[in-house]
């Protein structure tokens, strides 16, 4: 049973297999093949990978910070079936499907998730509140895609939906690894008082979340610089960034590390409008690829073995490493027209890499 009540367990072994797929479909690029499966790309990668690592982490932590009942059988097979269903619609190349699963799996999640707030012993952190909003987002620009063809929408889907999850886990997940228990003591003065979980909300939270969501709809270079702001704003008060982890072992610089590349991720967004997906590709490989792989270090380590050790093992920093030179590959490929094809396929090759060393060192953990 523990595979359905931690379901982290299915899941990150799961996506990390989708991980490789959908990066290997890009070594064939090293020879110049000229086709570019891009729809199965981005299914492996959203609805594979990442919404695995989702799914995985949420199912497993929201009942544990909310002291409700772990995941159900029915519940873990409904989020695993809807992955499934990206999966094949994106291999089958009917767009218009992987949309509706795409729809589908924020929707079992919230369903998830609201089953549990409603019967809550305690206050979720609520930054989680950005976390709502970002499944919501998903779900929304899925939808809304299916009959509009809109940038503004495929931004939303691919970039600010799971921006929106991430500042709302790290926000509070961040801080607490690094050690700025001030941080996390603040926010826990916060939410965890017997009243409504939106009254523990501070106000300039929820400015903080409207302007987010709101950048996606104005000028794009505008939209840009706010979400700059936005995130600038949570990695600098939230994060603390501008300090070193005060709990210092390979996993919490290796976080510190990614925080800061997540960040000025935006930056580059912001001064590079003409780069578009090629600069948003530094949010998602050095963001959602290297912050998914470390908090599941956490995870793995802390639901598991329960060895602190774990986190202070020099591969992280191989790891981090080769994630970043992936990153600085692929996003360069945009500068170099004529070898951009076989750029993609090295990107690929050195985030494989990446993938497969943390894989063999920590997913063994996940038994």
């Amino acid at each position: 049973m523990k595979y359905i009540n931690e379901p982290y367990r299915v899941f990150f072994p799961l996506g990390t297999l989708l991980f490789l797929c959908g990066i290997l479909l890009w070594i064939p690029q090293l020879f110049n093949s000229g086709e570019y499966p891009v729809l199965l790309h981005r299914a492996l990668m959203l609805n594979g990978f990442t919404a695995s690592f989702i799914g995985g982490f949420l199912m497993t932590a929201v009942p544990k910070f909310s002291q409700t009942e772990e995941a159900k059988p029915i519940e873990v097979g409904a989020f695993f079936a809807v992955v499934m269903l990206a999966l094949v619609s994106g291999h089958m190349g009917h767009e218009a499907c992987l949309k509706v699963a795409s729809a589908l799996q924020p929707i079992t999640i919230l369903a998830f998730l609201l089953r549990r707030i409603t019967k809550r012993k305690q206050n979720p952190p609520y930054s989680f509140v950005f976390i709502f909003v970002g499944l919501i987002l998903w779900a929304l620009s899925s939808i809304l895609g299916i009959f509009i063809e809109s940038d503004a929408l495929m931004r939303l889907h691919y970039e600010g939906a799971i921006a929106a999850i991430i500042l709302g886990v790290g926000s509070r997940l961040i801080p607490g690894i690094l050690g700025h228990v001030e941080i996390v003591a603040a926010q826990r003065s916060q939410y965890e008082r017997p009243i409504p979980i939106f009254k523990t909300v501070p106000i300039h939270f929820f400015f903080l979340i409207a302007a987010f969501v709101g950048s996606y709809f104005a000028q794009e270079d505008i939209g840009n610089w706010i979400r700059l702001v936005v995130v600038g704003v949570i990695s600098f008060t939230y994060w603390k960034l501008y300090l070193a982890p005060k709990d210092k072992t390979a996993l919490t610089w290796c976080i510190w590390f990614s925080a800061w590349l997540i960040t000025l991720s935006f930056f580059l967004r912001a001064l590079w409008t003409d780069a578009g997906i090629h600069a948003s590709h530094s949010f998602f490989i050095n963001g959602i690829a290297l912050l998914s792989f470390l908090i599941a270090t956490r995870v793995l380590q802390s639901h598991g073995p329960k060895k602190k050790e774990l986190e202070n093992e020099k591969l992280l920093f191989v790891v981090t490493g080769l994630v970043f030179i992936s990153s600085v590959t692929r996003v360069s490929a945009y500068l170099l027209e004529e070898s951009y094809q076989r750029h993609l396929g090295y990107s690929a090759l050195i985030l494989s890499a990446a993938a497969i060393l943390w894989g063999w060192k920590y997913l063994r953990y996940a038994k």
